[in-house]
């Protein structure tokens, strides 16, 4: 199935230029252009569904691109968001304060081949995440969990709790030995934790806050090292100096 991408910027020109870029990649993909943000919430409202979103943080409206993602992820929480500024110093914070299903971070003008490996990486999630399944053994029998749908791993003792809904799954296994068979995405950040990095909402002092509000431990050895490995994922180069 064809991706279907939105590029939203109040600028016509950036908006040419990004519709050209991606028609360049000869992908085929189906690519709708916004001016203007109301019309693509408009959009999103009446069924619409996106792989990918290209959105502008800086808007000559009362509202920004943060404030549109941010509802976005409430019609729509599977599309990825690719913000694109002009200003990285003045946004690389604060794109971690609110809740959007983030994947990247693009700077003007924009460089094809960063674009292209943006666009690369959404599809390779969409495909990866998708078709890996952890399979595990349970005293009822074996249980197959999809990946994408995991927020974190815990380890308790002599036993493993997957947390993928409102109650954990409980297996009696060490976390070292499920954690080769996690895909690409998942990090280790304390000895009794492992995040879905897809998952983080945004990193506080000392912990880590998921999009389903849970706060979880990082060691002080791991965390920066849990920035950077965030940062790689999503594509935020930028912020790792």
């Amino acid at each position: 199935m064809k991706m279907k991408i939105a590029v939203c910027d109040d600028n016509e020109m950036v908006l040419k230029e990004l519709e050209e870029q991606l028609d360049a990649f000869n992908m085929g993909y189906i690519v709708s252009a916004f001016s203007s943000l109301k019309t693509f919430l408009l959009s999103v409202n009446e069924g619409n569904r996106y792989d990918a979103v290209l959105m502008d943080i800086e808007w000559d409206s009362h509202i920004t691109g943060m404030d549109a993602a941010s509802e976005l992820h409430k019609l729509s929480p599977e599309t990825k968001i690719i913000y694109i500024t002009g200003h990285i110093e003045q946004y690389s914070q604060q794109i971690f304060l609110r809740r959007t299903n983030l994947s990247g971070y693009l700077t003007k003008p924009i460089d094809t081949e960063l674009l292209k490996a943006n666009i690369d990486k959404v599809a390779d999630a969409k495909t990866d995440i998708n078709q890996s399944v952890l399979v595990l053994n349970q005293r009822k029998g074996v249980v197959a969990i999809p990946c994408s749908e995991i927020f974190y791993l815990e380890s308790r003792g002599h036993t493993l709790l997957i947390f993928s809904g409102k109650e954990p799954q409980i297996f009696y296994t060490q976390l070292k030995k499920v954690i080769p068979s996690l895909p690409e995405g998942f990090f280790q950040c304390h000895k009794s934790y492992v995040i879905n990095m897809r998952q983080i909402q945004r990193f506080t002092a000392n912990d880590i806050l998921l999009k389903n509000g849970k706060t979880i431990p990082v060691s002080r050895s791991k965390y920066q090292a849990a920035k950077e490995a965030y940062f790689k994922f999503i594509g935020l180069r930028a912020c790792l100096t």
